[in-house]
């Protein structure tokens, strides 16, 4: 059995378990983090140069910030969802 973070607040200490331990689930939550070519390589399993080289053959949206490309994790996830076999 995996022991409940100990605190002050028992109660609020299981809540905070209980959400850390929840799955990622459908593709409406998720973060608005900007992640970059790297951090997206390594969700996709691939190297980070067919990051660059793929995304707009892949239709994964993609945003300029500068010079940078970046994508936004709730949009990795849910392409994901849309391509998965």
């Amino acid at each position: 059995m995996t022991a409940l973070p100990s605190g002050g607040n028992a109660k609020k200490d299981a809540n905070a378990y209980r959400k850390a331990a929840r799955p990622r689930t459908g593709t409406l939550g998720g973060s608005n983090k900007m992640l970059s070519a790297r951090e997206v390589a390594a969700i996709l399993s691939v190297p980070e140069r067919t990051i660059r080289e793929k995304w707009r053959d892949w239709e994964l949206p993609a945003y300029r910030i500068g010079k940078h490309l970046r994508w936004k994790e709730r949009d990795v996830h849910a392409w994901i969802d849309r391509h998965a076999a």
